[in-house]
């Protein structure tokens, strides 16, 4: 077998061994993480011309509606303008309080903030969920892009 053959033989094989390692490491979500609440966001639209007005809309799911400890849960929406860091984001928090009694408990799933945008750049949001014990569930980023009018 010549030199050229058995690196022939090795690359192939680094081409079936690699991919099929690197696919028994994929973060599979653990057995009670699929129990836990979600939270996503969307934006409308995802991109536009300045002046936009975007209407981010969220939605919380695996939680039971009749959950006092998701009853009224604190809602905070965080945006980071182009060319700011997380570190100085806006961040708009609403608080509201559950004053209705036991048997009244509705927990909201569906949260909505509009935000006119009017510089151009790529925005970033999330939306944040705290519920009475201190619980948190968080979105991951959605991106709006801004575009200037030429």
């Amino acid at each position: 077998m010549t030199v050229r053959h058995r690196l022939t033989c090795l690359l192939l094989a680094f081409m079936v061994v690699l991919p099929a390692a690197a696919g028994s490491r994929k973060n599979k979500p653990a057995p009670e993480d699929k129990d836990k609440p979600k939270l996503s966001l969307t934006p409308d639209p995802a991109f536009g011309f300045t002046p936009l007005t975007v209407i981010l809309t969220g939605h919380l799911s695996r939680v039971d509606l009749h959950d006092r400890n998701f009853c009224h849960a604190a809602v905070t929406w965080v945006r980071i303008d182009p060319g700011q860091t997380e570190r100085d984001n806006l961040r708009v928090r609403e608080d509201p309080a559950c004053v209705h009694p036991d048997e009244e408990i509705s927990v909201t799933t569906t949260f909505t903030k509009t935000f006119d945008l009017y510089r151009p750049g790529s925005y970033l949001f999330r939306l944040e969920i705290q519920a009475k014990d201190g619980a948190r569930v968080i979105s991951g980023y959605t991106r709006v892009e801004v575009l200037r009018v030429q």
